[in-house]
């Protein structure tokens, strides 16, 4: 197998095959899955008076037990393409089970003589395809009178996404609670309850407006030019949900779609309206008061599109931390990119002029997700007039000025194509398109593109039947089964929402990652995370230093679906004295993920380092300012951050092992500041031997509550956040604590049964096991937590983290083994919404030498989260690669040989 940078390996999903076939290949998918190796080789045919066929044979070994994809194209050498044969790229699919297939290309009709002629085929990516998606039959379920518009968030708090829908013809918007099971094979929802709209509502989307925790109702308004936003009022765990009366605000001409995003990186949506008439997008900036009863938003600035807009959404397209606007422009059939230029903080929104892209006919709809996995949104667009899906993949150098996109590249839906979403259906880890039709189906199309590849591709579409004229399709986990189910705004005839759960089998049974590479860091490494601190769309490298008091920051640098990570050498930077955790937070809202370090050693003054990332977008070499540090309780020993006071910033929460409390800095730094700054900490008591802090909303109340590991006394503390919006003193009831395993000192938290709850999940030094604390707390209530479940893990000082290893949608633990030099994975097999959770036995993976600190991120763009250790004893960072359903190839590239062979030169071969 060759192991050249250039040899990618890549991920797709499968096509359509009998029911026999895909339920052996389903049992296949869910079974473990060991690496495929496709190897091609040299072919040669002699020459004819008429074309023929030179195949290149492919051979396979290794695990067979799931289909294969294969990408090629012909290179000239001494034959040159279109004289002496006809080029050719694509894919050839070689099915479960066989072990060899065949690359046809055809040579030109030869009648002369010569010497021989050669040309190379070049093999350009292997990709191993997941289970085929499938759906259950739709439930429907009534709404108001022509839903032309659907989207889901949580109204009520209770861990489960309700349906709102705009409904044209009788100017309301319907809020449906859902009340599905966890895991339930049928959907179920409260009783629609209306909410009056402008005239014609149109399009319907969810914001936090006022910063309290509950997602807001934004509704564009056709015939009267404005946009209706509804405050949530909805009590946490209600069975019914309320609304403050409309406030709206002025539009353009005709506004058909409305979304939200922070453009000023203020930490507040503001909204974003295409105004078909008009030719334009207004974008209102959000001047409310966090808590505040009335929402306000400054008056609309306008910016030119295309003609006839029909949809609008916001995306990154260059990089640079800001969300940029794409329109679909419907009767000029191109789609607009408008870059942001807007300053943090400005109170006047500012976007370049527009750049147009080709589309298909009638561009209806557009989205925007990373389709070939190079870490830039591509765009999606949905043409009604020729019944199409367009996706441009985004060539825009990071932080440039001007966007690019490569030639549209479309692919067949249904009829009429309405609206379109990405999502990964499957779990493959490739955003998927679900694409609704007017021909009452939605059309599934499973991503099969390579990871990095400059074209996309898809495998040809599947359907589903919908209620009467579906216009606009979501995507939600309606039964908290981990997997993504479908949502659609029936409009014609029967006025409902048609919901299809996702009935897609997932998931392997044993976990698989290739062998560590390990990178230099500083002296005695102790904790690790990653971020895209360089705007490439690559997660890079943080590392705390212990004994040298520096961070090192390791750019990423490998290529998309390298079967090896690459990073540039460590880059260091000064922190206090003995940094013992860091994380990543925007503290001043420039779209760019800045350090912050807890500094252990409390012979000295406790501090907590922050230091502002000052890199370029796309810089070869990470930058950032001098640290500044700010006083926390004594021994800080690990930091995290999250929003405790609802302003949109991130504040800095401490646990100080020297006199076990957590400590509380809020975030009063400026957008766009050079300097960061802090209100003065406030301190509250935890148990004994504070070791490790997360933040997770446990009651559903909107809030971040603090989680406490306390490894002198076996117990984790919960301090419930009673902080007011915009507070400037935070508050938090006193600690209620939960026995854990012995000495716990690593803590994170995840919904591991799937009821829409946080969970807890806790390393324990002493007894080689994680505890897990099931949530049983109803929403608004006192929390409570099931008795810890322990689960064997290896031996000594340890770190947990959590990622979902085979795609199945559940959380799985990963844990770095201090003593034996090892990361555990132990897969979730918990029952959704069981009473008790249930892992695999641990599978482990060797590291470096003492690991102390583990996290995970997609490091080379295949779409599955990779493991990253701190390795104390031995100065270095172990990367493991997840290697599921891994395809590569080898013998490329191949040479094809054109005999020239005068006796059959007129075709007798």
């Amino acid at each position: 197998m060759s192991t050249s940078a250039s040899n990618r390996r890549h991920w797709i999903t499968r096509r359509p095959v009998s029911f026999l076939g895909a339920l052996a290949l389903c049992l296949a998918a869910s079974a473990h899955a060991d690496t495929t190796t496709l190897t091609v080789a040299n072919a040669s045919k002699g020459s004819s008076g008429t074309p023929v066929t030179m195949l290149f044979p492919v051979t396979r070994s290794g695990d067979l037990g799931y289909e294969a994809v294969l990408n090629y194209h012909t290179l000239d050498g001494t034959a040159l393409a279109g004289t002496d044969y006809s080029a050719a790229s694509g894919t050839i699919t070689v099915p479960a089970g066989a072990g060899s297939a065949m690359i046809p290309i055809t040579l030109s009709s030869q009648t002369g003589g010569g010497a021989n002629r050669t040309f190379q085929l070049q093999l350009d990516g292997a990709t191993g395809i997941g289970p085929t998606p499938s759906f259950a039959a739709r439930q429907n379920f009534a709404a108001g009178t022509k839903p032309d518009s659907v989207t889901a968030a949580d109204i009520n708090g209770d861990g489960k996404p309700d349906l709102i829908v705009a409904n044209y013809g009788d100017n309301t918007v319907s809020v449906l609670l859902n009340t599905t099971a966890p895991g339930a094979a049928t959907s179920s929802f409260a009783a629609q309850q209306t909410f009056a709209t402008g005239s014609n509502p149109y399009s319907v989307t969810a914001a936090d407006v006022n910063g309290d925790g509950k997602p807001d109702l934004i509704v564009a308004n056709l015939n009267d030019n404005t946009v209706s936003v509804l405050l949530n009022t909805t009590a946490p765990g209600a069975a019914t949900p309320t609304f403050a009366t409309q406030q709206t605000f002025a539009t353009g001409s005709i506004p058909v779609a409305v979304t939200a995003a922070d453009v000023n990186g203020d930490g507040k949506p503001d909204l974003i309206v295409a105004n078909r008439n008009a030719n334009t997008v207004s974008v209102l900036l959000n001047t409310t008061a966090p808590g505040a009863a009335t929402p306000s938003f400054a008056p609309q600035q306008t910016f030119a599109t295309g003609w006839n807009p029909r949809s609008v959404i916001p995306a990154d397209v260059n990089g640079d931390g800001k969300p940029d606007l794409i329109v679909a422009n419907q009767s000029d059939n191109t789609v607009s990119v408008l870059l942001n230029m807007t300053a943090p903080g400005a109170a006047t929104p500012s976007f370049a002029p527009r750049q147009t892209f080709g589309t298909g006919t009638g561009p209806d709809s557009v989205t925007a997700a990373d389709v070939n996995g190079n870490g830039k949104p591509d765009l999606i667009v949905a043409n009604r007039g020729d019944n199409t899906v367009s996706v441009l993949l985004n060539t825009t150098a990071p932080g440039a000025i001007t966007p690019s996109f490569a030639a549209q590249q479309t692919f067949a839906t249904g009829t009429t194509p309405y609206s379109v979403t990405a999502v990964d259906v499957n779990g493959d880890g490739k955003p998927d398109l679900i694409v609704a039709n007017g021909s009452n189906t939605v059309s599934v199309l499973l991503n099969t593109a390579a990871p990095g590849a400059a074209t996309p591709s898809f495998a040809a579409q599947q359907t589903f039947a919908t209620g009467s004229l579906p216009f606009s399709v979501t995507i939600a986990d309606v039964n908290g089964d981990g997997t993504p189910d479908l949502i659609v705004a029936n409009y014609f005839l029967d006025n409902t929402v048609s919901v299809l759960l996702n009935t897609t089998a997932l998931g392997a049974a044993t976990p698989s990652f290739a062998t560590q590479q390990a990178f230099g860091a500083g002296s005695s490494p102790y904790s690790v995370t990653a971020a895209d601190l360089n705007g490439d769309g690559q997660p890079d490298l943080i590392v705390a230093n212990a004994n040298d008091n520096t961070v090192s920051v390791l750019l990423n640098t490998t290529a998309p679906g390298a079967a090896t990570p690459s990073f540039a050498a460590q880059q260091t930077f000064a922190t206090g004295t003995s940094p013992r955790s860091v994380t990543v937070a925007d503290v001043n809202g420039d779209g760019k993920p800045d350090l912050i370090v807890a500094n252990y050693n409390f012979n000295f003054v406790s501090t907590v380092s922050v230091l502002l990332n000052t890199t370029a977008p796309a810089a070869a070499t990470p930058s950032f300012a001098t640290q500044q540090t700010f006083v926390t309780g004594s021994g800080p020993i690990s930091v995290t951050a999250a929003d405790v006071n609802g302003d949109g910033k991130p504040d800095l929460i401490v646990t100080n092992g020297g006199d076990n409390t957590v400590s509380v800095l809020l975030n009063t730094t400026a957008p766009g500041a050079a300097a960061p700054s802090f209100a003065a900490r406030k301190a509250f008591a935890a148990g004994s031997g504070s070791q490790s802090v997360t933040a997770a909303d446990v009651n559903g109340d909107g809030k971040p509550d603090l989680i406490v590991a306390n490894s002198g006394d076996n117990t984790v503390s919960l301090l419930l956040n009673t902080t007011t919006s915009g507070a400037a003193i935070p508050s938090f009831s006193a600690q209620q604590t939960f026995g854990t395993g012995s000495a716990p000192v690593s803590i994170t938290a995840a919904d591991v049964n799937g009821d829409g709850k946080p969970d807890l999940i806790v390393a324990n030094y002493n007894g080689n096991t994680v505890s897990v604390l099931l949530n049983t707390t109803t929403p608004g209530a006192i929390p409570s937590f099931a008795a810890h479940q322990d689960f064997a893990t290896g031996g000594g000082r340890a770190s947990v983290t959590v990622a979902d290893v085979n795609g199945d949608g559940k959380p799985d633990l990963i844990v770095a083994n201090y003593s034996g030099n090892t990361v555990s994975v132990l897969l979730n097999a918990t029952t959704p919404g069981a009473a008790t959770p249930s892992f695999a036995a641990q599978q482990t993976f060797g590291t470096g030498t003492g690991p102390v600190s583990i996290t995970s991120a997609d490091i080379n763009g295949d779409g599955k989260p990779d493991l990253i250790v701190a390795n104390s004893g031995s100065n270095t960072v172990s990367v493991l690669l997840n290697t599921q359903y891994q395809a590569v190839f080898a013998g490329s590239p191949a040479t094809g040989t054109i005999v020239h062979d005068y006796i059959f030169a007129n075709g007798f071969e």
